[in-house]
């Protein structure tokens, strides 16, 4: 008894403060929006995105907010929403004084704050007004809301009042009303929805977001049937039709981003948007910049397409998976059962990103294989290794055993890495190893200098994901988010500098203001001597190992880069630069598993970015060769045997090669030793270089 007296209490005390002759009423009466301004409303402004150049690239809500009249909006989504959100909407003046009840016992006695009791009048106050409500404490906002719900059924009647809350709910992914709602989602106006269909527009309503089908169907299903029950339970289903609808499987409509030219990258923008403005960003009437160039976003997209459907015709060898048609259905997860591929370009000097594309068909899948994607880079990941090394100042002609190796692990199996040079090479440089991506040569190189240099490296690089300090990580077996990869490869070319990838450089409001800008800020990851080595290694791999398919493509513009290619050929990588473009291409299923019985980033990938540089040239300069900083020592080396080149070595062999200062080599070659007369009048002649 006494707590049903405490029940009715509370609940006279809220109607009396709506009333508005109350202390409470009078203390907010000032914060509360005038109801008037409900007359006067217009929808908020979309936030629109530009290339660099100014183009506009995608507006952020297009049709997000359609307004149509009530006796558009068939029977089953009105009565529904009632039903569900305020079964006695039709019988009360805006505020439900049995569900204030209903509400308060039932918080009081499971001793919690869940259940509440906003009819559609307050929902609508608070969707039209969510920043001028009170913020200060949730009870004055309460009330502010139960005063405008009853000026609101002053102003307007019953059918006003209805047709304005289903013009202006939110139900997720940035879409307003039950129009723009099912048009998002369904494909279909709102007059074509099926009983599942608005009833699971009605379920978005407790949690867009939460239940939002694009991100959570199997929690969006479950809501759905719910609300069927609800529905059958009001008598605005029958029990046939309610059960019916329960079996009809969850059919969406590719996103509203499918049809634009930079699908993945709005995506991510609106991600990012929200994040850093909140959940309205899309419609604040932003101007967000970005350095997307449309010419390198087409040529991005056309190059990874046309490479995936090739390995699909079999121009590659027998492809044994499924390939996707004209009815292809949508995966709402990183699940494709299809060959996928993402190819993302930055500008190595600031990281902005010129081109992404994260898969093969956004209608397909959303998810985002560029930046949302953690996978394995196999031999991609060897510069890293690499640049560790000659940080330490082991010089490029150091030679390293390429024989087949066994690491020994306290507690753990042997591990023998596979590779796929000949067992019989005895030994490699540096720059061979890493040009050829001898395994064997790289696990010792890491066992020489210690993986947690490798690890420090990589961290320096800007790679963020785990990677744990066993010897296998310098194979590439650490995964890694394929954008952080690429931006790693931009200090190779770039003089030694970390540069962090981004989509957008500038955020302005509607009035022009500039609300947030992307800092220009550069810090040295490793030395720039150390970099231009690592620099020129790369070049090699692309002129005469494992990277030539970029020439055989026709590719011929400076260029550098590596291959990678994980375990039974379950990832294809190419990650390469120009003097002022930074790519990275690979290729893969979304669930590992072989994509063919030889392939490998070399035969797979390069042949993709190679594409791509060729388009992104077409109509722009060619880049200037990249230049060694003056700081490095060269030395006319015979390869064999890292030593200073006598005249006797054969010219074809000798190499111009890099060292850092104090590193390089004074001895000559023992091959092809010079006579003692050579010998003299050599020095004789350095000697005089040396003076003048």
């Amino acid at each position: 008894m006494a707590t049903r007296f405490l029940v009715s209490a509370l609940a006279a005390v809220v109607v009396a403060s709506a009333a508005g002759g109350g202390l409470v009423t009078a203390t907010v009466h000032s914060d509360c929006p005038p109801v008037s301004a409900l007359k006067a409303y217009r929808p908020p402004q979309a936030s629109r995105v530009f290339t660099e150049d100014g183009q506009l690239l995608a507006d952020l809500s297009p049709q997000r907010r359609i307004v149509v009249g009530l006796d558009r909006i068939p029977a089953i989504v009105r009565d529904g929403f009632v039903a569900v959100e305020d079964r006695r909407f039709w019988k009360h003046d805006g505020v439900d004084l049995r569900g204030v009840a209903r509400a308060l016992w039932r918080d009081l006695t499971s001793l919690s704050l869940k259940e509440g009791f906003s009819t559609i009048p307050m929902q609508l106050a608070r969707n039209v007004f969510p920043e001028q409500l009170p913020r200060s404490e949730k009870f004055t906002r309460k009330i502010c809301e139960i005063r405008l719900a009853r000026q609101i059924e002053d102003e307007f009647t019953k059918r006003e009042i209805l047709e304005l809350y289903l013009n202006q709910i939110y139900l997720g992914g940035g879409l307003y009303g039950v129009e723009a709602a099912a048009q998002g989602y369904f494909g279909k106006e709102i007059s074509r929805v099926t009983p599942a269909e608005a009833a699971l527009l009605i379920a978005l309503v407790r949690s867009p977001e939460g239940y939002n089908p694009r991100k959570n169907p199997l929690l969006a299903i479950e809501r759905r049937n719910i609300v069927l029950d609800v529905l059958k339970r009001e008598g605005v289903l029958t029990e046939a039709e309610a059960e019916r609808a329960k079996t009809e499987p969850l059919r969406l409509a590719p996103p509203l981003e499918a049809a634009g030219r930079a699908p993945y990258a709005i995506a991510a923008i609106r991600r990012e948007l929200r994040e850093r403005f909140g959940p309205d960003a899309d419609i604040r009437g932003l101007r967000v910049y970005t350095g997307l160039d449309p010419a390198l976003q087409r040529a991005a997209q056309e190059a990874l397409v046309k490479q995936i459907e090739r390995i699909e015709s079999g121009a590659y060898g027998r492809y044994r998976h499924p390939v996707p048609g004209n009815g292809a259905a949508p995966a709402d997860s990183a699940a494709s059962p299809y060959l996928q591929g993402m190819l993302v370009a930055i500008d190595p000097h600031d990281g902005r990103i010129r081109a992404l594309v994260g898969g093969r068909d956004f209608a397909l899948s959303q998810f985002d294989r560029a930046l949302q994607a953690r996978r394995q880079p196999g031999s991609a990941f060897k510069p890293i290794v690499y640049a560790a090394a000659l940080q330490q100042r082991i010089p490029p002609t150091t030679r390293i055993d390429a024989a087949p190796v066994s690491i020994d692990n306290a507690g753990s199996p042997v591990w023998q890495p596979a590779d796929h040079l000949a067992d019989s090479l005895s030994s490699l440089t540096l720059r061979d190893a890493l040009a050829l991506s001898s395994n064997n040569a790289t696990v010792r190189l890491g066992q020489w200098i210690g993986v947690e240099r490798v690890i420090d490296m990589a961290r320096a690089l800007g790679l963020t994901t785990e990677i744990q300090p066993y010897p296998s990580i310098v194979l590439g077996s650490a995964e890694v988010i394929p954008a952080e990869l690429v931006a790693a490869y931009a200090a190779f070319a770039n003089g030694g500098y970390r540069v962090e990838p981004h989509l957008i450089t500038r955020v302005e409001d509607a009035h022009g203001n500039v609300l947030w800008q992307a800092p220009v800020e550069r810090r040295r990851a490793l030395d720039e001597n150390v970099a231009f080595l690592v620099l020129s290694m790369l070049e090699d791999v692309v002129e005469r190992g494992t990277g030539t398919a970029v020439r055989n493509a026709g590719f011929w513009l400076p260029a550098a880069g590596k291959t990678g290619t994980t375990n039974q050929s379950k990832d294809a990588w190419f990650v390469g630069m120009t003097p002022d473009l930074v790519a990275g291409v690979w290729i893969g299923f979304d669930r590992p598993q072989r994509i063919l019985p030889n392939g490998s980033g070399g035969s797979l990938a390069a042949p993709a970015w190679a594409e791509f540089m060729k388009a992104a040239y077409r109509n722009r300069p060619a880049p200037a060769a990249w230049v060694p900083p003056p700081g490095l020592v060269t030395v006319p080396v015979d390869p064999a045997t890292g030593s200073r080149a006598t005249h006797r070595c054969p010219v074809e062999d000798v190499r111009i090669e890099y060292f850092l200062p104090g590193t390089e080599p004074h001895e000559y070659c023992p091959l092809h030793p010079e006579s003692g007369a050579e010998r003299f009048f050599r020095r004789l002649w350095d000697g005089i270089r040396g003076i003048f």
